[in-house]
């Protein structure tokens, strides 16, 4: 005779293998359907580079930056320009080292300056001097001695003065003035130290952005007193 308390065990025991074998067919059934078909394609990361149509690009490819980026001027934060070709020699800037150059901004020292002469600017420029900040209408002095050779104003540079060096070779090109003090005109012998015009922003200096933009150039032909080749100032400051 059977015992019927080992049925409901027994009928227990079938049901799960049967369950057992029904989920081992299903899941043999999913891995042989994914390895036929390739793995499922994941929503693209926000950050992920897209083609014009929107579609995922290749893991190696890089997004296209907006051209309006591109265009960005350099800060004053810039990389270094690359060297590029000068006539400037040792010799020159031994001179310029023996004229002893006064900073050229009232109230401002050494250490207060910051060397932004190799500073790269809009449309492949070089920055090819030295800002010097201070506040609006601080007196601008003559770096050495000098004459005024040109009184300019520029669309870049505002109200500008140019000194001619005594030997006749290097220009003092001050920027970005608001005026030019009493009694300066072309042709005006300068001394060190006099005052000869007052900081402020013209040009592109940037409204409010008070500084004096200063530079020395070899001159390349003597009737040329702009667009020669650039020396820095800062080594010649800071002495």
């Amino acid at each position: 005779m059977r015992n019927s308390s080992s049925s409901p065990s027994l009928a227990r025991k079938r049901t799960f293998v049967l369950a057992l074998f029904c989920a081992c067919l299903f899941f043999g059934a999913a891995i042989l359907f994914k390895l036929q078909i390739g793995p499922m394609p994941t929503p693209s990361d926000p950050r992920t580079p897209t083609d014009s149509a929107g579609r995922t690009a290749p893991p190696n490819a890089k997004a296209k930056p907006k051209a309006e980026a591109l265009r960005a001027v350099p800060s004053p934060d810039s990389e270094p320009a690359p060297e590029r070709a000068t006539t400037v020699t040792d010799a020159d800037l031994n001179y310029i080292a023996s004229r002893n150059l006064l900073i050229p901004v009232a109230n401002v020292t050494a250490n207060q300056l910051r060397d932004t002469f190799n500073q790269a600017r809009s449309e492949g420029r070089w920055h090819d001097a030295i800002d010097i900040m201070a506040p609006q209408d601080t007196p601008v002095l003559a770096a050495t001695d000098g004459v005024v050779v040109r009184l300019f104003q520029s669309e870049r540079g505002g109200i500008t003065l140019y000194e001619l060096d005594p030997s006749g070779r290097y220009v003092y090109y001050y920027a970005h003035l608001t005026r030019y003090a009493e009694g300066i005109a072309e042709g005006r012998q300068l001394r060190r130290g006099e005052v000869i015009a007052y900081v402020g922003d013209t040009g592109n200096a940037g409204v409010g952005q008070f500084h004096l933009h200063f530079a020395i150039s070899k001159v390349a032909s003597p009737r040329q007193w702009s667009g020669g080749d650039a020396i820095n100032p800062y080594p010649y400051l800071i002495r």
